[in-house]
């Protein structure tokens, strides 16, 4: 259904807009996040999850509109540059959705697959990266925990480019109690860690087996904290040919997600 009637930035729903894109408090007590983009819209609506609202400006997407339709999506127009007054992109999009977040839980989580673990892992655009690379890997689902950052904050959602509308995504807050439900399931614990003496005995990458580990990942900064690593079944490392100390939280966990993709690929196929 499309309303007929264009709203501006005081209308209290564009205001309930502005709290869910920059809150993550009103996030988390409404349960809803913000999508944006014709791409994005596209897709979450294809996604089967629960779409509120659209906003739009100017003419709606006819792919949009007929998506719309098919349910009971309400499609709402507002004034020229109205959501340029409630997003917080530099340059905002025309067309945004309202979703409900969904309700995801380690249960949801294929066993004979592996989890991407995120620990104080704090940039939108890290976290967001990680999803899509987890979902591209076949990864069974992401979850973060301690102070990461929000995964329904819109720069995460943007950074995951539709990933995070499929892959089962959830927060949990303390990693130790995490540690220890992961150890149930009968999953390796593999904590990534910079190769130094102190962290202990470390094994390269490539010589564990993570067909269905559990692999975390630490802050951008810091790694994990020394208590998280002595918790950690196994710790590992990617070696370096250079002199740089370590890659970027992104790119280890490429790594590391593809490294276990391709050993369940060469487990089940042994000519690939």
């Amino acid at each position: 259904m499309i309303d007929r009637e264009p709203i501006g930035s005081k209308n209290l729903r564009l205001k309930r807009l502005r709290r869910l894109v920059r809150q993550r408090k009103a996030r988390s007590s409404e349960r809803a996040f913000v999508v944006e983009g014709r791409v994005l819209v596209v897709e979450v609506l294809q996604s089967g999850l629960e779409v509120e609202e659209v906003y739009f400006e100017g003419e709606l997407d006819p792919q949009i509109a007929e998506l719309a339709s098919l349910g009971t999506v309400i499609a709402r127009p507002v004034l020229d540059q109205a959501l340029a007054a409630v997003l917080d992109t530099v340059s905002p999009q025309n067309v945004v959705a309202v979703v409900e977040s969904p309700s995801w839980s380690l249960k949801d989580i294929a066993k004979d697959r592996p989890i991407l673990v995120l620990v104080e892992v704090r940039d939108p655009g890290n976290v967001g990266t990680l999803i899509r690379t987890a979902e591209a890997a076949g990864f069974g689902g992401v979850v973060l925990s301690g102070e990461s950052v929000d995964p329904t904050n819109p720069k995460v959602v943007r950074a995951a480019a539709g990933a995070f509308f499929r892959l089962p995504v959830l927060t949990v807050g303390d990693p130790l109690a995490l540690f220890d439900d992961l150890r149930s399931q009968n999953r390796p614990v593999v904590v990534t860690v910079v190769d130094k003496p102190e962290a202990g005995q470390v094994v390269a990458y490539d010589r564990l087996d993570l067909r269905t580990a559990a692999i975390v990942l630490g802050n951008e900064a810091h790694g994990l904290a020394p208590e998280l690593v002595s918790a950690a079944g196994t710790l590992t490392t990617i070696p370096l040919a250079g002199p740089t100390e370590s890659l970027n939280v992104a790119a280890a966990g490429a790594v590391l997600c593809f490294t276990s993709w391709r050993q369940r690929r060469t487990s089940t196929d042994p000519k690939s």
